[in-house]
């Protein structure tokens, strides 16, 4: 029996999908991307943040699993058999869950053809967005055929679902806060974002004409600020006070990521992410950045109204 039981394993082919090791949801969207090529290539996927991450992974801890329940029912450990061979040639059953540097993943990728076809047990996937796998995505499979917004609903539907401690506290943050309000929900970035995008403040005076409009025509709603800077939060509460609402989160005064900084709790930092995008799906509309992945996720994560989103940009 324990023989048939390693000849079934021996026979498994895995994709393994490590961290790229900077903000949360760019790292999300390598794993979207990663989760559709594992169906393709009739991989089975395994998501492991280790100490690569810079939201709490180690050795020992799976950081991804702070957030959401497992992917599969393998873990990485499970993968770590000296039957297995691994692709590429620089990860070995002995090394998947050392992280010596994240060069790799920069500096590595198979063609995705390629990548569909190789034999070994595991296969270690270097950086793969969802627009990136999207344009192989062909019929018979579930979405073939379908949008980029659906293929990522599918996704994520399918795929990650919350820890209940997470679930459990946005879910007690939106009664509390939000049930039975009509709300327009603002990702505006700050921090970081004003030395990737020169012309950040220019796009951020665009919500205001936004928000002028809908209370014009909603003139009881409320505004659900997302926003990781002290400075557009202070701003925002002179101006709109009663009618804001927005969560306790860890929050920059500068233009340093909120992650790199040595006082940020890195697991609850993920949470709040996870908790203000969540919350934004349940409000009546959305403004956000055109060149935020926080933002893009937010639009592809619910069927939205044409009329009820918006992502700016000059």
């Amino acid at each position: 029996m324990r023989k048939a039981e390693d000849d079934r394993l021996t026979a498994k082919r895995f994709l393994l999908i490590k961290a790229c090791g900077d903000g949360f949801w760019h790292d999300l969207e390598h794993v979207v991307g990663a989760l559709l090529i594992a169906e393709m290539a009739g991989r089975i996927p395994v998501v492991y943040w280790g100490k690569n991450s810079i939201y709490g992974g180690s050795e020992h801890v799976n950081a991804f699993e702070q957030f959401f329940r497992p992917v599969s029912g393998y873990t990485v450990h499970d993968l770590m058999r000296e039957d297995y061979t691994v692709c590429p040639a620089i990860w070995n059953v002995h090394n998947l869950v050392t992280e010596e540097n994240r060069q790799w993943i920069r500096t590595w990728r198979y063609p995705l053809e390629v990548m569909l076809s190789r034999p070994e047990n595991i296969l270690v996937l270097g950086w793969a967005p969802l627009y990136y796998v999207f344009p192989w995505l062909q019929k018979p499979h579930p979405v073939g055929g379908a949008s980029l917004a659906t293929v990522y609903r599918y996704i994520f539907e399918k795929y990650f679902h919350l820890q209940s401690e997470v679930a459990r506290e946005i879910n007690d943050f939106y009664h509390a806060r939000m049930a039975g309000s009509q709300i327009l929900a603002l990702h505006v970035r700050g921090s970081d974002k004003v030395t990737e995008v020169p012309n950040i403040r220019q796009i951020n005076k665009l919500y205001f004409a936004e928000i002028e409009t809908y209370v014009a025509a909603h003139p009881a709603a409320k505004l659900f600020l997302l926003t990781e800077s002290a400075e557009i939060l202070a701003e925002y509460r002179d101006l709109y006070r009663k009618k804001l609402i927005y969560t306790a989160c860890q929050r920059t005064g500068d233009d340093a990521p909120l992650y790199f900084q040595e006082h940020t709790q890195k697991i609850r930092l993920g949470i709040e992410v996870l908790k203000d995008v969540y919350l934004a799906l349940r409000c009546d509309a959305f403004r956000g950045n055109l060149l935020s992945n926080v933002s893009q996720a937010i639009a592809r994560l619910k069927s939205w109204p044409p009329d009820r989103i918006k992502l700016l940009a000059l």
